[in-house]
């Protein structure tokens, strides 16, 4: 196994579409396999703590720990420069266009879309290929049977969230916000798990169900994912782990790492960040003695650095030292002193962290007085300057009487900021299949604010299994019926705080589906059904329970059930709700037999709607989709020109008329025009790299770089 450019865990995930997209034998046994096996591919690339826990058992195996240690070895012998992902994917996609490889191009082309749209489909639309069901439709299954076999799809969804299909911000997004540099910051962590994607594929059906039910990784677990990565020569890919636990909020993971890190690695570049770091952790858990110790110790390594390191090690030590309630005066004189010494880009560095520093401790006056040092130098650099200047205009928007910094002004602003920070962090864990981690962003985030993030809590709490700390947050009847599901209270007793629920929604006229999805998503099938048939027996109120089997219909579908979906929709119907309701539903039930593939049906419920209420410009728009998808462009045409005329300001509808026009002008391949005509973000690059490929000039790389239906033309042309 060599390791080549790109990104490796795609490369696999790409390999591994393409050997089913050519194999036939592959879709008559069935999609359980299929989903199961993406579904792990897809968690091991955004969920450090799952892929942790399945590295573990391949380190008990020597055979594999073998080969991972050679693949290291690999790597460091060999020049490596990652390409972007989106780019390394383009490049393959060329390639398989130059080749007539048609199975890698539409596993190729099902990870572009993917990529595009911020989704994981990338299976289905590989498994609707050359397939008499649509793609949506194996989306379908493979939602249902995701819910149906991990035990706690909260464990990794999130309460109200879709599994498996839905959109996301990856690892990168928490990352960035912790201040780590763009991942993949080594191509170590892509290597894991390639190898750990191929042990994984060697596991039973009943086993892989098994791994996905496990729960957050433990810090013994962690140090055997550490094993390999101390025993490398070089100390970069280890490092990079360490900081991309630590932007992810994994701190007693990072901090053990980085204290092996010294011990490992003595007397190498990595030693002092590997000591800051643990001394910023230590820090953030409140432990200021060894936090002090930690710089400490780097601090006796920057003095062999140069001068301006020594600064920034003294500077290290004033933050935690007067944290312990020691005088640092001397310090701050020392390092004044050597500030003289520095050369004028190094001095201006130090004054930059001097003044974060003090902004850290709300310290708002020695913060101006270092940032009006720094524009007082000779020869700043333009970013540099204008930083200072910005900083210094921003402080000056909040002076006191006396003409000084309002520390008070500032220091709520930047409490509010810091916040909003630390909330963010914890949004990208818990989008980023970690709820744990999202927990503590967000208590860090109501400890600085004062604020209470409970709804935020409670989901990633449930997300995480945690019942105790679930209960605590647990505020509303919907959120207290989630509790008692967790607490494995009968499905009948639950059903009567979900009823209480789904009143007090219908009282404040909100919309019921996302009071009744988080329930109806952590029972079992059974269950399930015996609440909803407990929820639908209810007021004589037409609307009201047209609406509960509405909201009940919706959560169908997005757990992958059209037909009990679509029995709900049908009851819906027979409360006899008022014409404005009964709309809507047979809109609803127009999305639901589009997704299906049912065209024709999808056709009839979306003209139904609009004979009940024609100035509903959705279901105008949902009406020329099925058309298209029937390749009735004239159909859709007048369609889209209905859908204009009552929402004239929706640029969608006018770029899909566009679309539209374009093809029943010139049709030129079947496939294209309809991703084309459809006007969907990942669609219109597909689209383009098919007409591209028809064009006398042939393929080029570009065309999946396209973003309008202005773009696509040009290529059509």
């Amino acid at each position: 196994m060599r390791v080549r450019e790109g990104n490796l865990t795609q490369q696999y995930f790409c390999d591994y579409l393409t050997l089913f997209a050519g194999d036939a034998s592959a879709k008559e046994s069935g999609h359980e396999e299929i989903v199961l096996s993406n579904l792990f591919l897809h968690r091991m690339s955004v969920d450090g703590g799952f892929h942790a826990r399945v590295l573990s058992a391949i380190l008990g195996h020597e055979s594999d720990r073998s080969l991972l240690l050679s693949l290291f070895k690999e790597v460091l012998d060999e020049e490596y420069a990652p390409l972007p992902l989106d780019e390394w994917l383009k490049s393959e996609y060329d390639s398989a266009v130059k080749n007539a490889d048609l199975n890698r191009k539409t596993a190729l082309t099902a990870l572009l879309r993917s990529q595009i749209s911020g989704t994981n489909k990338a299976a289905e639309i590989v498994s609707a290929y050359g397939s008499q069901y649509t793609e949506s439709w194996w989306q379908f299954q493979s939602r249902r049977l995701t819910v149906e076999e991990i035990e706690n799809p909260d464990m990794y969804f999130g309460v109200g969230r879709r599994p498996f299909w839905h959109a996301f911000p990856l690892d990168e997004y928490a990352a960035v916000l912790g201040g780590a540099e763009t991942l993949p910051p080594e191509v170590i962590y892509d290597i894991i798990i390639c190898v750990a994607g191929a042990w994984f594929s060697t596991l039973t059906r009943e086993e892989k169900i098994i791994w996905l039910n496990m729960p957050r990784t433990t810090p013994d677990e962690w140090e055997k994912f550490a094993a390999p990565l101390l025993t490398l020569s070089t100390p970069g890919p280890t490092l990079s782990t360490a900081n991309w636990l630590y932007a992810s909020g994994n701190h007693d993971a990072a901090l053990d790492l980085y204290a092996n890190i010294t011990l490992a690695f003595p007397q190498t570049p990595v030693e002092k960040p590997a000591f800051e770091l643990m001394a910023a952790i230590l820090s953030e858990f409140g432990d200021i003695d060894y936090a002090f110790e930690s710089y400490k110790s780097a601090f006796l390594l920057a003095r062999n650095e140069g001068p301006y390191e020594t600064a920034v090690g003294l500077k290290n030590l004033c933050e935690v030292g007067e944290d312990l309630g020691e005088d640092m005066r001397d310090y701050y004189i020392r390092i004044a002193s050597i500030a003289e010494e520095l050369s004028p880009d190094d001095r201006v560095k130090l004054y930059f962290d001097l003044a974060s520093s003090a902004r850290k401790k709300y310290n708002y006056l020695d913060e101006y007085a270092y940032l009006e040092r720094i524009i007082g130098e000779d020869g700043v650099e333009e970013p540099l300057f204008s930083r200072a200047m910005s900083r210094i205009s921003e402080m000056n928007l909040a002076l006191d009487i006396d003409g000084k910094p309002d520390d008070a002004v500032l220091r709520e602003k930047d409490i509010r900021e810091q916040a909003e920070v630390l909330n963010a962090r914890g949004d990208a864990a818990y989008f980023g299949f970690d709820p744990v981690c999202a927990l503590f962003w967000y208590n860090r985030s109501d400890a600085i604010s004062g604020e209470d993030s409970s709804a935020k809590k409670f989901q990633a709490a449930v997300a995480a299994g945690l019942y105790a700390e679930a209960k605590e947050y647990a505020k509303t009847p919907a959120e207290k019926t989630v509790v008692m599901i967790m607490g494995d209270t009968p499905a009948h007793i639950a059903a009567r705080e979900l009823h209480t629920a789904v009143t007090d929604a219908w009282k404040a006229g909100a919309d019921i589906q996302p009071v009744i999805s988080p329930v109806l998503t952590m029972l079992s099938q059974e269950d399930r059904m015996l609440v909803s048939d407990i929820l639908i027996d209810r007021s004589t109120r037409d609307d009201e329970k047209a609406l509960v089997c509405s909201g009940i219909g919706d959560c169908y579908l997005s757990l992958g059930m059209p037909d009990e979906a679509r029995q709900m929709f049908r009851l819906a119907l027979r409360a006899n709700p008022s014409n404005q309701v009964r709309s809507r539903i047979f809109s609803e039930i127009g999305l639901l037999e589009y997704e299906t593939g049912n065209y024709d049906a999808s056709s009839e419920a979306y003209l139904s709607a609009l004979k009940i209420n024609e100035r509903f410009p959705a279901a105008w728009a949902g009406l020329s989709k099925a058309c298209i998808c029937q390749a009735k462009y004239n159909e859709a045409l007048a369609a889209l020109e209905n859908a204009i005329r009552h929402h004239p300001v929706n640029t969608v509808y006018q770029d899909m008329r566009k679309a539209v026009l374009a093809v029943i002008d010139h049709p030129v391949d079947e496939t294209a025009d309809r991703l084309f005509a459809l006007n969907e973000a990942a669609g219109l690059p597909a689209a383009t790299a098919l007409y591209a490929e028809k064009s006398p000039s042939g393929f080029k790389k570009e065309a999946w770089d396209v973003t309008s239906v202005e773009d696509v033309l040009k290529y059509r042309e």
